[in-house]
């Protein structure tokens, strides 16, 4: 958090004027900035004035949102009403301040909040959804924001498996920043003409251009984290996902092949939980929550490569993973058993 710079003051100013809020004669401290989505924080000397004319405004209408994600207002209960620009991509929204007098806020809504039309419109309800926030937080680690690159029908699945299909805006954008990554050794592309090789094959279920994240085994992109981002991109649509286990690592002489918890990631998360769960809702109708709630282990290495077996999993809150089911070990004799974990993730 900073001081927004002089010209960034005018622009929103000149904006306030367009949407009916000349402030000719009163005098504005700004207090705060804040990005995402792009505004100020300001203490006004007339603000019973300033108020008067948004109620007034034919280019207003009453909207009294809190933002998606953090939000200092909400944090701090500081009460307040709203007014939104109507009709408009980037609308103008200007908060006041119920319970702290004189102090207001002002922002720009990011042009897939859509146009806002009437109490129901506003921040989407995807951004604010776990599932997207997580994949969005992941795309953002290789330099990529993701609300940017969302015209909209967004649709965001029960699990980051499942993860955010959406329309995209600026879809050549959104190819650069992804080929800008690409260089940099994170991701790699599935080859679409020419000799295919087994790490090209992962990709036959991928619609239109598919992208995998590398895991690298050592240096300063090493980690213990096996799960890894799964871009699907096209012009008309895209997916973004998480699979839990990467299909591809990257070795310490740069070259890059297919991950020994390839066979895992195709049973578990490939047939159980997209297949066949497109198929159960597709043909009989069955709700695709029952599919996230089964499992399917091969070796991998979170069983240090030596058990198979599934069963039943449970997500009661983010960071907790509950599973019960059967489980057998490959190197030793004893044979299968049934199996309790209890996972927390910090």
């Amino acid at each position: 958090m900073g001081m927004p710079s002089p010209d960034a003051i005018n622009k929103m100013v000149l904006r306030m004027r367009a949407a009916g809020l000349p402030l000719d004669g009163m005098q504005l401290s700004v207090t705060r900035d804040f990005s995402n989505p792009s505004g100020f924080e300001f203490r006004c000397n007339k603000v019973d004035r300033l108020l008067t004319m948004a109620v007034n405004s034919r280019k207003l209408g009453a909207n009294s949102v809190t933002l998606p994600g953090s939000d200092r207002w909400r944090d701090e209960k500081i009460a307040s009403i709203g007014y939104s620009e109507i009709g408009v991509y980037n609308y103008l929204h200007l908060d006041f301040s119920t319970s702290d007098e004189g102090l207001c806020r002002v922002y720009i809504a990011p042009h897939n909040w859509g146009k806002w039309s009437n109490a129901l419109s506003g921040p989407p309800a995807y951004l604010s959804n776990p599932v997207y926030l997580a994949i969005a937080k992941r795309m953002k680690a290789f330099g990529i924001t993701l609300d940017n690159f969302i015209e909209g029908n967004v649709r965001v699945g029960g699990t980051t498996l499942d993860g955010v299909t959406f329309v995209p805006a600026n879809y050549a954008d959104l190819v650069k920043a992804v080929e800008a990554a690409k260089r940099n050794g994170s991701f790699i592309e599935g080859k679409k003409v020419g000799p295919k090789d087994a790490i090209d094959l992962s990709f036959l279920a991928t619609s239109g251009t598919g992208l995998r994240e590398i895991s690298w085994t050592d240096g300063e992109q090493a980690t213990l984290d096996f799960s890894a981002l799964h871009l699907a991109l096209s012009p008309l649509s895209c997916n973004i996902h998480i699979d839990e286990f990467g299909v591809v690592i990257g070795t310490s002489d740069g070259k890059v092949t297919l991950s020994p918890t390839a066979l895992h990631h195709i049973a578990n998360e490939l047939i159980l939980k997209t297949i066949i769960k497109e198929f159960l809702r597709d043909k009989i109708g069955l709700p695709p929550k029952y599919i996230d709630h089964l499992f399917v282990e091969l070796p991998n290495p979170a069983n240090k490569y030596n058990q198979y077996g599934g069963g039943l999993e449970f997500h009661p809150w983010q960071s907790v993973k509950i599973t019960a089911g059967y489980a057998c070990n490959v190197f030793d004799g004893e044979g299968c058993r049934k199996n309790f974990t209890f996972t927390k993730s910090f």
